[in-house]
C-alpha cells in the first residue's frame, strides 16, 4: 500500500499552552504535534519548557504504563501562513507533512490509517518502508547522494522512574511540564545507515524511531534545522 502525502489539524503544545500533565489523561484526541514549522512553535524548548518531543515520550509513558490509555501519535505540520517570501521567520508551505500508509487515496482510508499509526511525520528525510511489529521495529530509508543518516531507536522501560517536579522560578512552580527522570523517552540505541532496525527485548514499554539526516533543512523553522522523520511507536502489551 503506498504513502500517502497528508496534512493533519491535530492537539498542540506550542507556544507552551498545554504541558505533558495536561495531554496525559485527555481522552479522544489521538494526534499530538512533535515538530510545527511556525516560527514562534519553539520545538526544542528550553530551560524551563520541555521541547515537543519530551512531552510526547511523557505522555506515551504515562499514558501506556499508569493509565491504560492508548497511545497518542506523533505529527509534524507547516503551520503555514506565509506564501510569498520564504524565509526563516515566515510561517511557509512544505516544512513538516505526514506520510501515510492507506489501502486508497480516500478521506475515510486515510483516516483509519492514521488513528492505526500507519504513518510518519516528516521535516524531509522520506522513508521507503516501515515496519512496526510487537517485537521489532524496521525502517527502509530512501537515500539521496551524498546524505547519510542517523536512527535513534527511543522509548521507556519497564521499571522506570515515575516521581517528578515542577519547574521553579522565583521560588515558586511555574506552569510548564514537570522534570522527568531520563528513564522516560531514553536513547535505546543509535544506527548508522539506511535500513535501521531495533529487536524489542521484552522490557520496553514503548519503542519509536527518529531519523536525522546529515542535510540541513531548506527554509528551516530554525535556521541550522536537519532533516528528520520520526516513526510511530511500537507499543508492547503490559499486564496490568
Amino acid at each position: 500500500m503506498p504513502l500517502h502525502d497528508f496534512f493533519n489539524p491535530v492537539l498542540s503544545v506550542f507556544s507552551w499552552a498545554l504541558t505533558a500533565e495536561d495531554i496525559v489523561s485527555v481522552q479522544g484526541d489521538r494526534f499530538l504535534e512533535i515538530y510545527n514549522g511556525h516560527p514562534i512553535t519553539r520545538n526544542e524548548g528550553d530551560s524551563e519548557h520541555a521541547s515537543a518531543e519530551r512531552i510526547w515520550d511523557i505522555v506515551l509513558t504515562r499514558r501506556l504504563a499508569e493509565l491504560g490509555l492508548e497511545p497518542i501519535w506523533g505529527t509534524a505540520v507547516d503551520d503555514s501562513h506565509n506564501y510569498h517570501e520564504m524565509k526563516v521567520g515566515e510561517s511557509n508551505p512544505g516544512r513538516g507533512w505526514l506520510m501515510v500508509r492507506a489501502g486508497e487515496l480516500t478521506p475515510a482510508a486515510i483516516i483509519d490509517a492514521m488513528e492505526k499509526g500507519e504513518f510518519y511525520a516528516s521535516s524531509g528525510v522520506r522513508l521507503r518502508e516501515v515496519q512496526r511489529k510487537a517485537n521489532e521495529l524496521a525502517i527502509e530509508i530512501e537515500p539521496e547522494q551524498g546524505v547519510t543518516y542517523t536512527t535513534q531507536f527511543i522509548g521507556t522501560r519497564k521499571g522506570y522512574d515515575p516521581n517528578s517536579k515542577p519547574v521553579m522560578k522565583a521560588g515558586k512552580p511555574i506552569r510548564a511540564t514537570h522534570r522527568y527522570s531520563h528513564d522516560i523517552g531514553a536513547i535505546l540505541a543509535e544506527v548508522k545507515g539506511t535500513t535501521p532496525v531495533y529487536h524489542l527485548k521484552g522490557d520496553e514499554i514503548y519503542v519509536r524511531a527518529k531519523v536525522t539526516s546529515s542535510r540541513r533543512k531548506q527554509n528551516p523553522t530554525v535556521t541550522g534545522d536537519f532533516e528528520t522523520a520520526w516513526v510511530q511507536p511500537v507499543v508492547a502489551r503490559l499486564k496490568r
